[in-house]
């Protein structure tokens, strides 16, 4: 019985010694095999047309020291390995030495090291390749080709089973397009796909692009960046959150905290989606759409539901005659200290410095409420010199909280400024003005004049002179007894609640709801309220 225990356990030993150490390495082909008294008679000496075979892999030098007992080898001399992977693909591995442990399964190649695998060749002066874990990896500095696809770096890790190639420290990726750099980086010979955390740039002819984590297909020309992305081409720069760009296309898509700054027109454009257009240098913002025009006078504060600015040109294909267009979509709201305005569109016309207003137009100017059914103004650096206002135009200021107000009415208006403050407004066709004599800040009457035309000047943005052409006629009558529909021109309208008052308003756009003052409408509240009068004389 003791000797029947006695040899089970050494069964059970040498099973256990046997599968640490692994299958052994066989010997397929050799020219002359010797065993001398120099390397002792563990080691077998081969040479010519040496052939290896362990766990599907074949092992070719022209000669070789096999040490049967450690189940080892030294190759030299053009060293070819052939590994057979799972997918019937095999890996090549070229060397000038190598050596090969069978219990490990380790390949240590040595001197002009090449390994293939498809299209793909890796060079380098050292590589191991652990055909246990199927991994093979270069210390000291490397260089592999894919396709158009150059890679090189200090350290690199090849993964067969996954095609995934890991490369860190002073990577960079060169193709004829653009050149890749990063800090660590997987590269797929399969998909042509790049992954990247940490400092990447990828730097083309005309565009830059950076990100500290994204990935890049490199068959596609698409690449996404997750964090402080950002693209810069043709003197604008792209931030986001989030950052698409394609190359072939030269487009790139922004989401969420997105900044575009145009450093020729000292412009930003901000919002929470934008796309981007290399050709014609074209941005889309939307989702708190925000302009934001910096000057040496002030800093223009512009928001819309869509902020869309682009390049056009005087003359086609002259690429001197080029000239900017921003333009402003739906709920379009503007704030500078001096200024402020509001309307449903908005067009900033570079070539003529002119701003174009659509659709119920609004201005602010220090006390003055300007109005029309559309309005265009000129400005010269940075300041606007005139405003035209065409079609049922208004300049309105409040007087009092007794709802007075100072007003101004013509078919077409045309506004003179000098240093961005109104001097004179000139009335063209049917000119009608409601002002209000005032002493020691208290109104004391109310003008009412008409002409065919009218002249205004201001002075310090308040009503200095007025001068009337063709058939004027006027009244000057007391505040006592006035009458609603004597204080207000046919049209009045007031949206002081709509007014930014400071930057972050242009973002609140409440529901207008306010209706002009028509002499019906005010001649109908009279009406009513004498009836109303004579009701309660009568009770």
């Amino acid at each position: 019985m003791k000797n029947l225990l006695l040899t089970i356990s050494f069964v059970m030993i040498a099973a256990i010694a046997m599968a640490q150490s692994g299958t052994k390495i066989e010997i397929v082909n050799t020219n002359t095999l010797e065993v001398n008294e120099t390397f002792g008679p563990d080691i077998k000496i081969l040479r010519g047309d040496v052939v290896f075979y362990h766990d599907s892999a074949y092992m070719y030098c022209d000669s070789a020291l096999y040490n049967n007992k450690e189940n080892y080898f030294q190759a030299f001399g053009r060293i070819h390995i052939e590994r057979l992977m799972s997918d019937n693909d095999t890996v090549h591995l070229w060397s000038d030495s190598a050596s090969y442990n069978g219990n490990s399964k380790l390949a240590t190649a040595r001197r002009n090291v090449k390994m293939t695998r498809d299209s793909m060749i890796m060079l380098t002066e050292n590589l191991d390749f652990n055909m246990a874990d199927n991994v093979a990896y270069y210390f000291d500095g490397g260089t592999t080709f894919s396709g158009e696809d150059t890679l090189v770096s200090d350290f690199g890790h090849f993964y067969p089973n996954t095609n995934d190639l890991k490369y860190t420290k002073d990577v960079e990726i060169r193709n004829p397009d653009y050149l890749m750099r990063s800090d660590t980086l997987t590269y797929n010979i399969k998909t042509k796909l790049s992954n990247f955390i940490g400092p990447t740039e990828i730097i083309g002819e005309t565009d830059y692009l950076y990100t500290e984590r994204g990935w890049y297909n490199h068959l596609a020309d698409q690449g996404q960046l997750t964090k402080n992305s950002y693209l810069t081409s043709n003197e604008r720069r792209l931030d986001a959150d989030t950052l698409f760009y394609d190359r072939g296309r030269k487009y790139g898509y922004g989401r969420s905290n997105v900044i575009i700054t145009d450093t020729v027109q000292t412009i930003k454009l901000l919002g929470d989606e934008a796309h981007y257009y290399d050709q014609d240098q074209k941005s889309l913002l939307t989702k708190k759409a925000l302009m934001i025009y910096y000057s040496d006078i002030d800093t223009v504060f512009l928001h819309a539901d869509t902020i869309c600015s682009y390049n056009e040109r005087y003359i086609k294909d002259n690429p001197d005659s080029l000239y900017r267009i921003v333009k402003a979509y739906h709920h379009t709201k503007m704030f500078r200290r001096d200024i402020q305005a509001m309307c449903d569109s908005m067009v900033y016309d570079f070539s003529d410095s002119t701003v174009t207003m659509n659709t119920n137009p609004v201005i602010w100017h220090n006390e003055n409420q300007i109005t029309s059914k559309n309005m265009k103004f000129y400005t010269s650096n940075n300041h606007i010199d005139m405003v035209e206002l065409l079609d049922n135009a208004f300049v309105i200021s409040q007087v009092d909280t007794m709802e007075r107000y100072n007003q101004i009415y013509g078919k077409n208006m045309v506004a003179y400024l000098d240093s961005n403050k109104i001097q004179e407004v000139e009335v063209i066709a049917d000119a009608n003005t409601i002002y209000y004599t005032v002493e020691d800040s208290m109104a004391t009457g109310m003008n009412i004049i008409s002409s065919q035309d009218m002249n205004i000047h201001f002075k310090k943005g308040k009503v200095d002179k007025i001068w009337f052409y063709k058939k004027p006629k006027g009244t000057l009558y007391p505040l006592k007894g006035l009458t609603r529909r004597q204080q207000f021109i046919d049209g009045f309208i007031w949206y002081d609640k709509h007014r930014p008052r400071k930057r972050e308003d242009v973002f609140v756009w409440g529901e207008i709801t306010e209706k002009p003052l028509t002499a019906q409408q005010l001649e109908e509240e009279e009406q009513a309220a004498k009836e109303a009068e004579a009701e309660m004389e009568e009770f």
